[in-house]
């Protein structure tokens, strides 16, 4: 993960021990997945359950509304520089 962007991470909100554990996990070549639900539901539900099978790790976090803005702000930015 970019530096930019982790540091746009913890900017809105994610903390340092989720960011540690995140980066403890990846490695060269491998990638990240977030996603990003307003509130739990059943389907975010299914989805984790659909995720748990395929080799990757889950890692969750909560954010607040406004962090969850700034979050969505901060990745389209990343996306929209790389």
């Amino acid at each position: 993960m970019a530096a930019g962007t982790c540091g746009a991470l913890t900017e809105v909100g994610i903390d340092a021990r989720f960011m540690k554990e995140l980066a403890a996990t990846l490695s060269p070549g491998s990638s990240v997945l977030f996603v990003l639900t307003a509130r739990p539901t059943p389907d975010r539900d299914k989805l984790l359950e659909e995720l748990k099978g395929t080799g990757g790790k889950i890692l969750q976090t909560t954010l607040s509304h406004e962090d969850q803005v700034a979050l969505q702000a901060a990745l389209s930015a990343a996306r929209e520089g790389s």
